[in-house]
């Protein structure tokens, strides 16, 4: 394996990681304590391994707080000049998958930005503001091996010793101080292992070298404005005591010649024999130290520029100008004065913070610095923050107006109460604490809420600075700004962040975090239990949840919402680990940066292969309950609680006509716009369907439906209504049932029952007039040989009307009794010509013609040829009755079919009403006056008997056509 993985672009990081994997393993177990890695990261695991750091260490520790945090970069000097450097990098690599920080030197993470969806991922190891990077603290990477070595270099993947840090690449260059040549902090580029190249390592060591180049600038001012200081204090230097100015580094940047001779200062431009490197240069000190037979007073004096000290003024006083002090002094050690001064308490009763302060002056330097020109005066009350002033005794100089409408006292009114009297509690520590610091000179910016004085809270920034007059702190001073809206805005951020947390960890939805390019960045937990990736398997490689059929319409979706910046949301398919398919819903929403571009996506995705299969069964179920319902001959509708048509079955919309018609949604009103012809139908149904939510329970009708030929059907109709809980209209089912047929047998069999008891009534009247009938008779034949002439006519009359009977009484029998019947082939022609004969005379009389009209090849049929003839008696001489006025009868004999005969009456009589039809037959009802209702009766009979059928139309005024249909073919079925 190449040794420098981490800096070679041409081999595979994949195949490289796996190896590096497997040389950690080895090295953690102890089978293997020399692996094929780079020396430095040897060392570095060698150094774990000292640390007693567990290589599962999934998280490193926070070591700043936030407010320690924002401490550092408003008042830490370094961050201030090198931020340039470090904005410029932000700028040029913030969307190239890399989270760009700054850490301080101990290792800690002052600073850190990058996409969203990065630093969501980074917290997963606590690489966040706050947190430690020290190799003692994280393990070998970047940041703490860059502090441990002093060198630029980048730590791949499984270089890493912690086993949660090998999902990275990160790559590190220390910024060492010009003066002291200490590392001041290190800048960092940390990006998923997927996103490697050693081209980021230089990018950091450039960004390190332009930062070293900006403090070398600033070093070079600075002893700019140390000699340009040195000059002045020459030329205006009226004691007898010597001067030197010292950088940062304590090195002499100019002295008096005079030290040089004495050899006080060495080559290398040090003072000899002093502490120096152990005392601060923030503060005012003096030491003593023996020297040429003897003691030399070396009196210190921090330069401040910027409200910063650069460096030191050193006045040195020769022996001969301390004789006859009192100065105690080691005269084998240098020695370390103690800076002349007081304490200070501030009014606290739980603080125990003592402020040291250096020698102030007399008031009236205070009185001199708050006499400002008219400029300076302008600055302070026009400005829109607020401002104020305090002495070193923490005595209220001033406030501007601003700071007075702020917090809603006047300066009067401050100077008469105590500091920590507007600073709620639980602040007042911290302030104490930043108001001593910045009276040791460290600039301090902080935030506190504060109480108005009418009462309610205010958040406020401050930024706190001493005020130095002839390079000696005689004041702070501090700029106030109102935050509150702010610190609102943060409040409801960091609440989302929580919730967004919360969200993550426990949604049952899949979410999956990924860049420009689809290489993964993070994904939950869900996640990994639907598609069976772990999150070290996805982080940095491309999406491998996209079935490959599916991957071009997966990249026009991207470039959507990359076009529209909008959130899709849609059906799709997803492939787990295994290669099985999982049906999901899906949104994708890009994540957009700073300046408003996207830099990544997000989505979530929700495994829906249980809801497909469900709806899949209730599709297949739906269809097979629609396929029944559609087979069945039954009307079924279903309605909503409103009357709203919903589902119709087709046998519905055949009967209403509605089979193109959009009836979904339409009330009966509506539909019946679209026939007419049933608007009455469906007027009436609604009033059913009124009834039926009124009763509140199943409900059962009959409801007669007309056909536009004239017919009508009867529906057997049962509604159920259907409720909420509440007791609201749900819907309604409707299923109605064609009864027609069933009707028509029900009247059979009432027609059946009257011929069973008019036969019973008609045997037991014919037997009971037929014998005094037949004694009548015989009697009437005795008396015809006895009867004179004249009476003979009365004797005829007599016979005749016996006569009558007995032909009603063998009616009676007929019905009674069935007789005995011979079936025989005959031709129907022949049949009706002699009934013709018959008959003919009644309808001369009555001024009738009867013509008959028959087909050529008329088949034979099979019949009783009495019976017929009885039955076209009985029509003909109806048809007779019917025609008073005379006029003519049309006998028709036709082949209906290649299996029947038609025999067609048409008269021109009187009519009969409509109404009337359906009871022809019916024993004892008849149209005539004097009509036994036995004729048609007997007629249906004898037809059905022949296995024929009889129609019969009429129209009032016009006449009346009776049709016997007769099968060619007889079935004898006794």
């Amino acid at each position: 394996m190449n040794n420098l993985i981490a800096l070679d672009k041409s081999s595979s990081p994949k195949l490289e990681k796996q190896k590096l994997e497997r040389e950690w393993e080895k090295f953690i177990i102890g089978t293997n304590s020399s692996p094929n890695i780079r020396s430095l990261m040897h060392d570095s695991w060698q150094r774990c391994l000292e640390f007693g750091i567990s290589p599962l260490q999934s998280k490193t520790s926070i070591n700043l707080s936030e407010d320690q945090v924002k401490e550092y970069i408003s008042s830490d000097p370094l961050f201030r000049t090198i931020k340039p450097v470090f904005e410029k990098l932000k700028d040029m690599y913030m969307d190239t998958g890399h989270l760009i920080t700054f850490c301080n030197n101990s290792g800690d993470i002052v600073s850190i930005d990058g996409d969203l969806s990065l630093m969501l991922k980074a917290e997963d190891m606590n690489f966040v503001a706050g947190s430690s990077w020290a190799e003692i603290d994280a393990g070998t990477n970047a940041i703490g091996t860059a502090l441990a070595t002093g060198s630029p270099i980048q730590v791949f993947a499984g270089e890493h010793f912690c086993h949660e840090v090998q999902k990275w690449t990160c790559s590190a260059a220390p910024i060492r101080d010009p003066a002291t040549q200490e590392i001041l902090g290190v800048i960092d580029m940390t990006g998923l292992w997927a996103v490697n190249d050693p081209y980021f390592l230089s990018v950091v060591t450039s960004s390190a070298q332009d930062a070293a180049r900006l403090l070398r600038n600033q070093l070079n001012l600075e002893h700019f404005k140390l000699l340009e200081y040195y000059q002045s204090q020459i030329i205006s230097q009226q004691s007898k005591s010597y001067i030197a100015v010292l950088d940062r580094s304590w090195k002499v940047i100019k002295a008096s010649p005079f030290l040089y001779e004495q050899g006080l200062i060495s080559p290398n431009h040090f003072f000899v024999n002093a502490l120096s490197l152990s005392l601060s240069l923030k503060s005012k000190t003096h030491w003593e130290m023996e020297h040429c037979k003897g003691i030399w007073r070396f009196e210190l004096t921090p330069y401040i520029y910027g409200g910063i000290p650069i460096g030191a003024v050193v006045n040195v006083i020769p022996p001969f100008q301390t004789r006859g002090k009192d100065i105690s002094f080691d005269t084998k050690n240098a020695l370390a004065g103690v800076m002349d001064g007081i304490s200070l308490s501030l009014s606290s009763k739980n603080s125990k913070n003592v402020i040291p302060i250096s020698n102030h002056k007399d008031k009236t330097n205070i009185n001199k610095w708050s006499k400002g020109t008219e400029f300076y005066k302008a600055v302070f009350d026009h400005n829109p923050d607020g401002i104020f002033f305090f002495d070193l005794q923490v005595t209220l100089i001033d406030v501007n107006p601003s700071l007075e409408r702020m917090i809603g006292y006047s300066v009067e009114e401050l100077r008469k109460i105590t500091l920590l009297s507007l600073v709620l509690p639980e602040y007042q520590e911290n302030v104490l604490g930043h108001f001593a610091k910045a009276m040791k000179g460290i600039p301090q910016e902080y935030e506190v809420a504060v109480k108005h004085k009418k009462g309610y809270r205010i958040d406020i920034k401050i930024r706190n600075s001493p005020i130095f007059i002839d390079n000696e702190i005689v004041g702070i001073y501090g700029v106030v700004n109102d935050i509150t809206k702010n610190k609102e805005m943060e409040e409801d951020l960091q609440l989302t962040k929580q919730q967004l947390d919360l969200f993550l960890k426990n949604t049952v939805d899949s979410i999956v975090i990924f860049d420009l390019q689809c290489n993964v960045i993070k994904v939950n937990e869900a996640f990994e239990k639907v598609f069976g990736w772990t999150e070290h398997e996805v982080i940095g490689r491309p999406l491998s949840i996209i079935p490959d059929y599916l991957v071009e319409e997966f990249t026009e979706t991207l470039k959507k919402i990359l076009n529209s910046g909008y959130v899709l949301s849609f059906e799709t398919i997803r492939q787990h680990k295994d290669g099985s398919l999982i049906d999901v819903f899906k949104f994708v929403s890009p994540i957009v940066n700073a300046k408003g571009q996207v830099s990544a996506f997000v989505s979530i995705l929700r495994d829906i292969s249980e809801r497909k299969k469900m709806e899949e069964a209730l599709k297949e179920s739906e269809k097979r309950l629609r396929t029944l319902i559609n087979a069945m001959p039954d009307v079924i509708l279903f309605k909503d609680g409103e009357g709203r048509w919903l589902e119709a079955n087709d046998h519905t919309l055949t009967c209403f006509q509605f089979e193109n018609i959009p009836y979904q949604g339409k009330t009966n009103r509506e539909l019946a716009i679209h026939n007419e012809f049933v608007r009455e139908t469906l007027n009436f149904c609604e009033q059913s369907d009124q009834r039926a939510w009124e009763n509140g329970r199943i409900t059962r009708s009959e409801e007669m439906f007309p056909l536009p030929d004239g017919k009508t059907i009867i529906f057997d109709v049962i509604k159920v209504p259907i409720f909420y809980p509440d007791g609201k209209r749900k819907g309604l089912v409707i299923i109605g049932r064609d009864i027609t047929e069933l009707k028509k047998t029900e009247e059979l069999l009432i027609k059946s029952e009257k011929l069973a008891v008019v036969g019973q009534l008609s045997a037991g009247i014919a037997h009971e007039i037929r014998n005094p009938l037949t004694s009548i008779k015989g009697f009437l034949s005795l008396l015809r040989s006895s009867i004179d002439k004249n009476n003979e006519r009365y004797l005829e009359v007599m016979v005749s009307e016996m006569n009558r009977i007995e032909c009603i009484t063998n009616q009676f029998m007929a019905v009674a009794k069935p007789q005995a019947t011979s079936i025989q082939l005959q031709d129907l022609k022949i049949l009706i010509e002699q009934v013709s004969v018959v008959i003919i005379p009644e309808a001369i009389m009555n001024n009738i013609q009867i013509i008959i009209q028959a087909e050529a090849d008329i088949s034979l049929i099979p019949c009783e040829e009495n019976q017929l003839k009885q039955v076209f008696i009985n029509i003909i001489k109806n048809a007779i009755e019917a025609m008073p006025m005379g006029g003519e009868i049309i006998v028709q004999i036709n082949k209906a079919d290649d299996h029947h005969v038609n025999i067609r009456f048409i008269d021109q009589g009187c009519g009969i009403p409509q109404e009337r039809i359906p009871y022809l037959g019916e024993p004892f009802y008849t149209l005539k006056e004097k009509g036994t209702g036995l004729g048609l009766m007997i007629c249906y009979k004898i037809i059905k008997e022949h296995q024929g059928t009889i129609l019969i139309e009429s129209e009032i005024d016009k006449g009346t056509t009776v049709d016997i249909t007769l099968p060619i073919s007889y079935i004898n079925h006794d």
